[in-house]
């Protein structure tokens, strides 16, 4: 891969944070505000591709609409160098997948709000219209005290209208294969409950230290979210509540019909049950 040059614009690369097949995620500081900011920039192979650039349109659009402390804020699109980038707000702290990596244990004591702040994140995301459909682990920045920040926007979709609810449409199948919701997979119109979906699977994850499902490969573990029933949380983390047992069956029912309707209701719901049955130090 290319190496990026030290600078771009008013902007000095400082360290790393991530690295997909088409973008890097760095620290960065502005030398015009003297602000650190994070920025997430085409890598050079792929800076000449359209469809990258729209991406990061497209991401750029959808964080212009929003307004919540938990979503990660967006300032503007760039192109210093030949390398389309999006400027954005610093949240030093590492995804969930990460600290899952590290052990769940450790998690435990700020779970409750790591959970309630990603669904709100998400229900901020409805309301404003939109659904973030790659709804991960590795989308989800985590403080030591449980603050958060949802990520990565690059393929949120509109709220289907009357007639997509109705009479559905296929699409192109996006997302992450270890957290897509049945209707999602079937390229399928999608609405906040394949978020909610994919949101049962990220809490069963934080409780398991894995997702529900697992394959040696992506078609066997997409048929299995399609047709198999995951496992009860309660075998895999004996300190788990009946109440958060029964609220990821719910999230995880492979008929949006009979998830919970909104992520308000998850919201409700979060905020009247424990998650463990022993407290945690």
């Amino acid at each position: 891969m290319t190496k990026l040059p030290a600078q771009l614009g008013s902007l000095k690369l400082v360290s790393q944070l991530g690295l997909g097949r088409q973008c890097q995620i760095w620290e960065a500081l502005d030398g015009t505000t003297r602000q650190r900011v994070a920025i997430k920039v085409i890598v050079p192979e792929a800076a000449k591709d359209p469809a990258q650039r729209k991406l990061l349109e497209h991401e750029l659009k959808v964080a212009k609409s929003l307004a919540h402390p938990t979503v990660i804020r967006i300032d503007r699109l760039a192109d210093d160098s030949g390398l389309p980038h999006l400027v954005m707000e610093l949240f030093p702290h590492p995804n969930l997948k990460k600290q899952i990596s590290e052990g769940v244990d450790a998690l435990a004591p700020r779970l409750q709000r790591i959970v309630t702040e990603t669904a709100l994140a998400l229900d901020h995301l409805h309301a404003r219209g939109w659904i973030h459909r790659d709804v991960k682990p590795d989308n989800v920045l985590a403080a030591s005290d449980g603050q958060v920040k949802l990520i990565d926007l690059a393929i949120a979709a509109p709220k289907p209208g009357l007639l997509g609810r109705v009479f559905g449409s296929k699409g192109p199948v996006q997302g992450s294969p270890s957290y897509m919701a049945p209707e999602q997979i079937r390229g399928q119109t999608v609405d906040a409950r394949a978020d909610i979906y994919s949101f049962g699977c990220v809490i069963f994850e934080l409780l398991a230290g894995k997702p529900p499902f697992s394959a040696p490969n992506s078609n066997d573990l997409l048929n299995k979210h399609v047709s198999a029933t995951p496992p009860s949380i309660e075998t895999l983390n004996r300190n788990a509540t009946t109440s958060i047992s029964k609220l990821i069956r719910q999230m995880l029912a492979k008929n949006a019909a009979e998830r919970p309707a909104s992520m308000q209701e998850v919201l409700k719901q979060l905020r009247t049950i424990r998650f463990f049955e022993r407290a945690s130090s």
